[in-house]
């Protein structure tokens, strides 16, 4: 699965704006449903291969890849478990997130349509309070969805030694979500900007290099906690 020179293949480019952040997202999905996803600007990326996601690290032009099911799996073995294979469970056993979610008036964004989702039950503070999430069913952008869910995904899991069992229940609100569709607008704070054909290398969605050991994520993640937090 290493890099190798291939001709280009008709894909999808998708590219999200965090207007907070003033960043932009883009995800890549090639003809055969695979995807590429990475803040414009950075050198790590995620790509998602067979439905498998990886976590590409890029330092000092070395990349290292991690595969999130491992990184999940590492981690439930140097702390109390907290995801205990929730990321191997099929689709239809995963805990769902008690959430209440009222369907609503259709909508647009970034030249695709999708409907409101009024979504209670995101804080526990306020259960009441509703996030508005336009959700698409286009069928184009399902492996954009699939790889947006794993890249959320991938940002909860490094958090479990901090939120503990929030980590698990952060993602069972995100795969709930998700299971209505691909987001397209969440709350005008994050939104699909454009989303229309493209042509890629059908190298840009192999790994760079082979993914780490469960026995090597362990390894190093205890190193990490023996060294603890860096000069702030």
């Amino acid at each position: 699965m290493l890099l190798a020179a291939n001709p280009a293949a008709a894909g999808l480019r998708a590219v999200y704006i965090d207007v907070a952040k003033a960043k932009q997202l883009q995800i890549d999905v090639y003809d055969n449903g695979d995807a590429r996803i990475a803040e414009v600007g950075n050198e790590d990326y995620g790509l998602l291969i067979g439905g498998e996601f990886y976590i590409v690290d890029i330092e000092g032009g070395k990349p290292t890849v991690a595969r999130l099911n491992d990184v999940a799996t590492a981690m439930d073995r140097v702390l109390p478990p907290i995801f205990k294979g929730l990321f191997d469970m099929a689709a239809d056993k995963t805990p769902r997130a008690e959430l209440k979610i009222e369907p609503g008036e259709a909508g647009s964004a970034g030249g695709r349509e999708g409907r409101v989702y009024h979504v209670r039950g995101l804080d526990s503070a306020k259960p009441e309070k509703a996030t508005d999430y336009l959700i698409s069913a286009d069928p184009d952008l399902k492996p954009v969805g699939a790889a947006l869910e794993a890249f959320m995904n991938a940002a909860i899991v490094p958090a479990a030694p901090l939120i503990g069992a929030g980590a698990a229940e952060l993602i069972a609100e995100t795969r709930t979500i998700f299971a209505l569709g691909t987001p397209i607008d969440v709350g005008g704070r994050f939104r699909l900007n454009l989303a229309g054909k493209a042509a890629f290398p059908a190298a840009y969605f192999r790994l760079p290099t082979r993914p780490q050991s469960v026995d090597q994520l362990v390894a190093a993640m205890k190193l990490s906690m023996e060294k603890g937090p860096g000069p702030q």
